[in-house]
């Protein structure tokens, strides 16, 4: 395993990592449908002030904003994951690994990635009203995309011909 720091193995892993956690988002919105469907009927500070009328719970509030962060953060740590794997199988130094958790971690704790500027892109399931389809939809095709730019022969091999150049 070499020690080097190779900007392709940060380079491909970073974007994969991205949608990665993009990917858990939408599937962490799944437990919360009952609320977003009520407040897209009722608005939400009409839904919010008037929880008991509508029968959700202060703790279902709670969760409605909390499983969103922890599904991003759980995404980080998937791709982390994914990442060392992949460098120890191809035996590739895990520095780069560790560079791109910090990277991407940084870049989403300061609200840097740009997500909400490229969802309008990525969001094939806007197509649709049905707020489970939806989530159903984006997540899965986030996370096909993801996982092909982790374990696609093409991208690997781009970073297996950059460590020969490095070595």
């Amino acid at each position: 395993m070499t020690k080097k720091i190779n900007y392709v193995q940060i380079i491909f892993p970073f974007i994969a990592s991205y949608f990665i956690i993009f990917s858990f988002e939408p599937f962490s919105w799944l437990y919360s449908i009952k609320i977003l469907e009520l407040t897209k009927i009722h608005g939400a500070r009409n839904v919010f002030d008037n929880q008991e009328k509508y029968g959700i719970t202060p703790g279902a509030i709670a969760l409605f904003s909390f499983w969103p962060s922890v599904a991003v953060l759980a995404g980080i740590v998937f791709a982390f994951i994914i990442s060392i794997l992949i460098s120890k199988i191809k035996k590739w130094s895990i520095l780069n690994s560790f560079i791109v958790l910090t990277l991407i971690y940084l870049l989403y704790r300061f609200d840097l990635l740009g997500w909400d500027y490229i969802r309008s892109y990525l969001s094939v399931g806007r197509f649709t009203n049905d707020y489970q389809s939806k989530f159903i939809i984006n997540g899965s095709i986030l996370l096909i995309i993801a996982l092909i730019i982790f374990f696609s022969k093409w991208t690997n091999r781009i970073i297996q011909n950059q460590y020969q150049k490095i070595n």
